[in-house]
């Protein structure tokens, strides 16, 4: 059963989590090596994920479906910004209310979305997991950066929010799918060493930043549990009703509520640090979500099954 299959997935993640959070206690891993780590994933692995996704034979069908995905995917992202606005609405600090609405709006498909929908579907998956998350690649850099900002200004934003290497590989990858231009076979090895690589470093990354920060010192915060709230409940629950009221395959449908079930984008923090926010906030609502996820991952999952 897929629920098997996604149970055994989320353990997975799990004890990477673990390794990572042993490594950075431990001294192995320090600011310097996960820096470099994130610089990996981040403009290597992730977007040859991407690219390796999309690397696939050409269907009119499959196209058709892939547009239709699009649609629904950045239309259910404009309805969690409108969520993340009602979520921060009573919070009063400006740097806080950022990091909340960042938290709802935005999510980890690279880093954790992308790793489960290849492990359960394999490549096809991979390719209706990246339909649902260029839209929300577009936002983070777009709309997630612009939050952040708020009316400071940094040179080229335009430049940096459309040729960040997340797009860089969504370009390639249509590039690839629609020219169907041959990839040499060293060249296909690659990739799939690259995507496999992704789950690996993307874990031990979060498991060590979850060291950082501090378990206790997260989940002791009760302001960080209503971004939770909103993202790992408010969330799936609306795309289990969005999809009981459309007729899509159940494989899209399945990834459409893991993607919705996803924690908050692990990058938050760090583009916090760099444009604005709340960083320690922030961080504290990476932790939560991370670990709580694990649960309600495969508990909305189920619920969808069922109902």
């Amino acid at each position: 059963m897929i629920i098997g299959t996604l149970i055994n997935s989320i353990i997975l993640m799990a004890i990477l989590m673990a390794v990572g959070y042993y490594l950075r206690n431990k001294g192995i891993l320090n600011n310097d090596g996960e820096n470099s780590l994130t610089y990996i994933l981040v403009n290597i692995t992730t977007p040859a994920m991407v690219i390796n996704a999309m690397n696939i034979d050409f269907s009119f069908d499959q196209l058709k479906t892939g547009a239709i995905l699009l649609i629904i995917a950045i239309l259910f992202d404009i309805f969690l910004i409108l969520l993340s606005n009602i979520a921060s609405f009573k919070n009063k600090e400006v740097e806080k209310k950022k990091m909340v609405k960042y938290s709802v709006a935005l999510m980890n498909g690279g880093f954790m979305g992308f790793p489960l929908a290849y492990q359960i579907y394999g490549s096809q998956g991979m390719f209706y997991a990246t339909m649902f998350h260029t839209p929300n690649i577009v936002f983070m850099w777009t709309y997630g950066v612009s939050l952040l900002l708020g009316k400071k200004k940094i040179k080229n934003r335009y430049k940096f929010m459309f040729l960040n290497p997340g797009m860089i590989g969504v370009y390639v990858g249509l590039f690839l799918y629609f020219t169907q231009l041959p990839l040499p076979l060293f060249a296909t090895n690659l990739l799939d060493l690259l995507t496999n690589v992704t789950t690996v470093l993307s874990m031990i990354i979060i498991g060590s930043k979850i060291a950082t920060i501090g378990v206790k010192e997260s989940f002791i915060n009760k302001e960080a549990y209503f971004a939770t709230f909103f993202r790992l409940i408010a969330s799936p629950i609306s795309m289990i009703i969005l999809m009981k009221f459309l007729t899509l395959d159940q494989m899209i449908e399945q990834i459409y509520v893991i993607y919705a079930s996803l924690p908050v984008a692990v990058l938050m923090p760090i583009l916090a640090q760099k444009y604005g926010g709340d960083i320690e906030f922030g961080s504290k609502i990476v932790v939560i979500t991370h670990l709580v996820s694990l649960l309600t991952i495969p508990f909305f999952f189920w619920l969808y099954t069922v109902i």
